[in-house]
């Protein structure tokens, strides 16, 4: 098993998962946001 650990390179694996992360949340955020605003001008 510790073989398995030291061919993958986790500092790449940790890198694209924060990044896919970070993406995930950004466009969450975005459909977020626009549908408070759609909200947000409906009331006015």
């Amino acid at each position: 098993m510790a073989d398995v650990f030291a061919a993958v390179d986790l500092t790449s694996v940790m890198a694209f998962v924060v990044g896919a992360m970070v993406i995930v949340v950004g466009v969450n955020m975005a459909f977020k946001s626009g549908s408070l605003g759609k909200r947000a001008v409906n009331r006015v």
